[in-house]
């Protein structure tokens, strides 16, 4: 057998290529990482200024289309992360819950007024919910938030929802 050429195969040289290789994975996984948290910053600015726009009203409105003739009783118009809400999704959470004390009828009026989740929102939904409210509410849609995944059993995503009444699908 003759010996083949070139350099020795030790531990050493082993170990030097696995830690290299480790070295690279890891800067491989904190470009991506920071590639993500760039893309959800850019995300959270532009949910941030959003404006209904002519455009996005008519692609709004065709979306709803779709989904009422597909046999749908709601739409989900938007989703981001509950870490762009002020308290991290809570006040969705508790949105149906009844309150400890009987509210006044002051507290009442502005319940019905707008959600209390809403003040938690990044600000672009609030253009969301007063378009919902002056051109869709009579109209009969509704509008919702809900916490659409729980990852690790904490709030994850927010989800935006338009709906309208299943008996208007039966008829």
């Amino acid at each position: 057998m003759s010996a083949a050429s070139g350099p020795a195969l030790t531990v050493d040289t082993l170990v030097a290529e696995r830690d290299a290789k480790r070295q690279r994975d890891h800067e491989a996984a904190e470009q991506l990482h920071q590639r993500k948290e760039e893309e959800l910053e850019a995300f959270r600015k532009r949910l941030d200024t959003f404006q209904m726009t002519e455009d996005v009203i008519k692609s709004g409105h065709e979306r709803l289309r779709r989904a009422f003739e597909a046999g749908n009783s709601e739409l989900m118009i938007s989703a981001f992360p509950s870490s762009f809400c002020t308290d991290g999704g809570r006040a969705i959470i508790n949105a149906g819950a009844p309150p400890i004390n009987r509210p006044t009828n002051e507290e009442l009026a502005a319940r019905e007024a707008e959600p209390e989740w809403l003040a938690t929102m990044p600000a672009g939904v609030q253009n969301v919910f007063d378009y919902w409210k002056a051109n869709l509410k009579p109209g009969g849609f509704g509008f919702s938030a809900r916490i659409i995944n729980y990852p690790d059993g904490k709030p994850g995503d927010v989800g935006l929802f338009v709906s309208w009444p299943k008996s208007v699908m039966d008829s």
